[in-house]
């Protein structure tokens, strides 16, 4: 009668018997159950485990992120050949020969060492030598496989959770870490080409930014076929959650093929990297939208204590002189897009503000005193258009001003539009005469100021069809050049001399004199803003 262990019995007596080994550790055991490997329950021993706490010669630890120097699958037969399990072995260095030979006979005399067992061979197992050595083959290379996956898997996790350190961003960690998995250069990209995070490399833009159609294209293969994109320089992974792209992740050539633990690195990489952006985005979102529910009632009037409150949970200190920003684009803009490029402005030049948007008009309720026309500068090269108007409105002290402040940037932003400058910025302090001529309640007077001094002269242009009133405004505010004038009326010299003697012959008044030039200067101001607001929209 011969006794039989079961697998787990003579995987527990090879593990024993490879842990006093010196030169190398376990790291993994698995058993063999219904024909599959599976990880076992018991825990391999570890170098700390032995007796005498030695550390195996030439190893660490723990296995760093690209893994340690030698790893070997040894496999575990049962008594009568068939196989019981696997362990796991690394060592900081690959082993002699010598002692790759003890590691042999140490797993081929278990039963010397556990008193009372017995072992079993069958003869008629001879001739399938060959076929279960290539089957050992193919199981010690599948081990091998899910240990470097593993690690893999392992060392990026840690990117999302690791200090950053020296990094600017966790898009940069992540990126520095598949960089030295895989040992190529990386690079993330946004999701209008633009690299954000580079590692593997000292340059900050190792290839030429894709264009549009290019990155289209892209989009369309990567959709066909969910697996990366060979791109010339770099293997391109996608970051496309749903309908929106919100960015890349690259594996650049070094000279080498592109192998299937790269590819697998770059896949796991971004679906980590989706994460981070998804949630990333979705803050900005919602701190969006909270912002532009605060901004709303601050500008209509709220109470102190709720609005410090909800402030201070979107990290604005709302105490202390405000400002209330106004910015419109032409053509209008219904998304956020100038809302987004107002916040990056602001966050730019360093000024703590809160952003939303009421219809086209971005309203910003902003700490500190405005930088007039660098605010403007900046927006509009974010934005890649000029075709803007920024008003800003007074100082408030405190949040019961905020209302009044708004309505003045309103009155600025107005002004602006209807000027003979439309695109740029006007603060409210420098409107001079605008405001009186803009203020609320002052239309009535307007109307028989403008009948007094322009009367004549509208009427005429009723009748004749004829723009002198325009020309006369323009003239003024030019301060009676001709050169001036005519140029922005694209008309000549000459012409512009017979308007002005048609006006003086209809209306009567002398240009040349400064009393006269004040009074139709102001008279053709208040005609141009009673004109806007009769124009449907205003």
């Amino acid at each position: 009668m011969f006794y039989r262990r079961g697998a787990g019995e003579v995987l527990g007596v090879a593990v024993r018997s490879v842990s006093v080994l010196e030169f190398c550790f376990i790291a993994a055991v698995y058993l063999v159950v219904d024909g599959h490997l599976v990880p076992s329950p018991d825990r391999a021993p570890t170098a700390q485990d032995h007796d005498d706490g030695h550390q195996p010669e030439g190893t660490d630890a723990a296995p760093s992120a690209t893994g340690p120097a030698w790893r070997y699958a040894l496999c575990v037969l049962g008594d009568s050949g068939e196989l019981n399990g696997c362990l796991v072995l690394h060592a900081g260095r690959v082993p002699t020969p010598s002692q790759m030979t003890a590691l042999r006979a140490t797993v081929r005399r278990p039963a010397e060492e556990e008193p009372g067992t017995y072992l079993q061979r069958d003869a008629t197992l001879q001739p399938a030598a060959t076929a279960l050595a290539e089957r050992l083959r193919a199981l010690s290379a599948t081990v091998m496989h899910l240990e470097a996956r593993t690690s893999i898997q392992n060392a990026l996790d840690g990117a999302l959770t690791a200090p950053l350190g020296r990094m600017t961003s966790r898009n940069s960690l992540l990126a520095e870490v598949l960089s030295v998995v895989t040992g190529r250069p990386v690079t993330v990209e946004d999701a209008f080409g633009n690299i954000h995070a580079v590692a593997g490399t000292k340059s900050v833009r190792p290839y030429p930014r894709s264009s549009a159609a290019d990155r289209s294209r892209t989009e369309q293969l990567w959709r066909a076929s969910g697996l990366p994109v060979r791109e010339p320089q770099r293997l391109v992974s996608l970051v496309l959650p749903d309908r929106d792209l919100l960015g890349a992740m690259c594996l650049l050539e070094n000279g080498l093929p592109y192998t299937a633990d790269d590819v697998f690195a770059l896949q796991y990489a971004t679906r980590l990297l989706q994460v981070e952006m998804s949630h990333r985005r979705s803050m900005a979102q919602l701190e969006l939208k909270l912002g532009r529910d605060l901004v709303h009632e601050l500008v209509s009037g709220m109470d102190q204590e709720t609005a410090m409150v909800r402030a201070e949970a979107l990290g604005y200190d709302i105490r202390g002189p405000q400002h209330v920003f106004v910015a419109q684009w032409q053509p209008p803009r219904t998304d956020d897009t100038v809302t987004i490029a107002l916040r990056r402005t602001l966050r730019e030049l360093q000024i703590p503000a809160l952003v939303s948007v009421h219809a086209d008009i971005t309203v910003a309720v902003v700490t500190g005193e405005p930088l007039d026309t660098e605010l403007f500068v900046v927006a509009a090269r974010t934005l890649r258009s000029a075709t803007g108007a920024v008003g800003i409105g007074g100082p408030s002290r405190d949040l019961t001003e905020l209302p009044r402040s708004y309505g003045e940037a309103l009155r600025a932003l107005h002004v602006r539009v209807h000027s003979t400058e439309p695109y740029g910025l006007t603060r409210y302090d420098q409107l001079g005469i605008y405001r009186i001529l803009d203020m609320p309640g002052s239309e009535t007077d307007l109307a028989g100021y403008v009948e007094e001094w322009l009367g004549a002269l509208l009427s005429n242009d009723d009748r004749r069809g004829s723009d002198l009133v325009h020309t006369l405004a323009q003239y003024l505010d030019h301060g009676g050049n001709y050169d001036d004038t005519a140029d922005s009326l694209a008309i000549h010299r000459s012409t512009l001399r017979y308007r002005l003697r048609s006006i003086s012959q209809i209306t009567g008044f002398e240009l040349g004199d400064p009393e006269t030039r004040l009074n139709l200067h102001v008279a053709t101001r208040a005609w141009r803003l009673r004109s806007a607001r009769s124009r449907p929209g205003h």
